[in-house]
């Protein structure tokens, strides 16, 4: 048994263990209609769905690439069929034939408390808070398959992935991404990798431009640290990666003190010389200052838009 294993069993007893190995099976790709490429779900049989659940983790066994998916129920899906897109397919590196099969197992899952609460409130702030942010700042998602760092960034805080990820992304060096896996999150810097040494890094296939290609843009390499924060099982692992909305928020707000100032003064003037009531002064202002949050940052969302 592993130090991790053994460190998450905690103070009990070695002996009497139970072990239960995974309910899984191989499944083959169905190809998707055209509008359901871009869903946030794959297309199963119900018989599937109710096996493994909505939450499932699929796994390529010739190399350890694993990804969670959402599945959604249709009478119309053939057995034992996912139809997942060619983006997963990339993600999972394989050709998804009859001799490529992979296995499916449901996700792994973190154990959920009762929400006490302060939870509760921290919910209550953190998602209008989330909602702003992506109406001002706007929201880019993408899933990239885990490596290591290079080996001088194991004592940083930090992420590397491709910059032309980054670019897709609308973020520059140093800015913060958030990292989600198993609805756990981390908020870490990005820098680039290294494109001329990539090689170095990543273990490409050399044989094949476009796969060289492919496996460089879907990197991320994050820390063991964060690798154990995140609880990822295995390099090659799937993780959700967003830009940081608060972190550019923070980022911005020099160039909102000038136009908010601005706007108190021009409101304050106002209010003494067209004797407004307070009440009115108020709602003109709350109006008002999202609007100048807003454009201030049109910016930001036009890297993404």
């Amino acid at each position: 048994m592993s130090k991790k294993a053994k460190d998450k069993l905690g103070n009990c007893p070695l002996t009497g263990l139970t072990i239960t190995k995974p309910e899984y099976s191989t499944i083959l790709r169905g190809i998707p209609k055209v509008d359901e490429i871009a869903k946030p779900y794959v297309k199963a049989c119900p018989t599937l769905v109710r096996k493994y659940s909505n939450h499932v983790e699929l796994i390529n066994p010739k190399n350890g690439f694993r990804v969670n998916l959402t599945l959604k129920e249709d009478d119309t899906a053939k057995p034992n069929a996912l139809y997942f897109n060619r983006y997963i397919m990339l993600l999972l590196e394989t050709h998804a034939t009859e001799d490529d099969q992979l296995i499916i197992t449901r996700a792994r899952t973190s154990p959920q408390s009762k929400p006490g609460i302060h939870k509760l409130i921290h919910l209550g702030i953190k998602r209008p808070l989330t909602a702003l942010g992506n109406l001002f700042i706007g929201k880019r998602e993408l899933t990239l398959r885990v490596g290591h760092p290079y080996p001088f960034d194991e004592h940083q805080n930090l992420c590397r992935i491709h910059p032309n990820v980054r670019k897709l992304l609308g973020m520059e060096e140093t800015d913060k991404i958030v990292v989600t896996y198993n609805n756990k999150t981390i908020t870490v810097p990005i820098l680039d990798i290294d494109t001329e040494h990539i090689a170095q890094l990543i273990k490409l296939n050399e044989e094949n431009e476009q796969l060289k290609f492919i496996d460089s843009h879907l990197f991320i390499g994050i820390t063991a640290l964060s690798r154990n924060e995140l609880e990822i099982p295995s390099i090659g692992t799937s993780v959700t990666v967003k830009r940081s909305m608060n972190s550019l928020f923070l980022k911005h707000l020099n160039k909102l003190v000038l136009p908010v100032i601005a706007l108190l003064f021009t409101v304050v003037q106002l209010y003494k010389d067209l004797n407004w009531s307070i009440a009115l002064t108020i709602a003109i202002s709350l109006i008002l200052l999202p609007i100048i949050i807003y454009t201030t940052l049109s910016e930001e969302r036009a890297k993404i838009n």
